[in-house]
């Protein structure tokens, strides 16, 4: 039986993941913590009792968190969260590529900063992130966008037509941003549509599928899956991304980068 001692550190451990994800569901708790689910929900318990933390469908809420943050926030709003981790990893990722490669990006806000970080770089950009448009950026870097429907919220194209569009092709590497990282549930995404165009580039990438994610992004479930973990090569985080978090990711075989 663990101590007193070590009961309190471990709920310590729970509360601080909890406030720096803003939720975070008993599965990623047991994992990152490495005790079973039945010890989580009891610390759970103590924990929503004495108010450090809320209980929600399987979950642990921070008591600060904002009920909307799984909802779909405009890419306006997203641009000015956490820019400067964004803008850290957007550079880690563009130091990765090569000229002369084929590269798909998805939508959102942090491939955005990736684009802008490709500078000197002779590449070829395939997005149906459509706010790339009118993104200043390298005039070295090829920018082909994706026909299909376009969605005015996250300013990215979606359908049948971008799906006929990414079969045709087969690119070098992978560059996705997601909603959530979750390591029960993987990639997830707020925008169901945005899961079908996640998966026909992964599924068509002949080299790695890396996930450029700030450390908020761990351990949030938003209401899609867009891809399992067992399909992603790299996450590229910042540092304050949770230890534990890190050390599970590189177990499963996945490379973890901090930027």
């Amino acid at each position: 039986m663990a101590s007193n001692a070590a009961v309190f550190k471990r709920r310590l451990r729970i509360v601080e993941m909890v406030n720096r994800a803003g939720i975070m569901s008993v599965e990623d708790l047991s994992r990152a913590l490495d005790v079973s689910s039945i010890t989580v929900r009891r610390d759970l318990e103590h924990l929503a009792a004495e108010g450090s933390i809320m209980r929600r469908h399987g979950s642990a809420v921070s008591v600060t968190f904002d009920p909307d943050a799984m909802t779909e926030k405009s890419l306006r709003e997203k641009d000015v969260l956490n820019i400067e981790e964004k803008m850290r990893i957007a550079a880690k990722a563009a130091s990765m590529v090569a000229d002369g490669e084929i590269l798909f990006m998805n939508s959102g806000s942090t491939t955005l900063c990736f684009l802008k970080a490709l500078k000197g770089r002779r590449v070829k950009i395939i997005t149906n992130n459509a706010a790339a448009i009118g993104v200043e950026h390298s005039p070295e870097v090829e920018l082909m966008i994706l026909g299909g429907e376009y969605r005015e919220q996250s300013q990215s194209l979606v359908g049948e037509f971008a799906l006929n569009a990414i079969s045709s092709i087969y690119s070098d590497h992978t560059f996705l941003g997601t909603n959530g990282l979750s390591l029960e549930k993987g990639l997830t995404t707020s925008v169901y549509q945005e899961c079908s165009i996640n998966q026909a580039m992964i599924e068509h990438t002949h080299g790695k599928v890396i996930v450029l994610a700030d450390s908020s992004k761990m351990g949030k479930v938003a209401h899609f899956v867009s891809a399992s973990l067992d399909k992603v090569d790299m996450v590229i985080t910042d540092t304050n991304c949770p230890g534990e978090y890190r050390e599970r990711l590189e177990a499963m075989g996945i490379a973890v980068v901090l930027a």
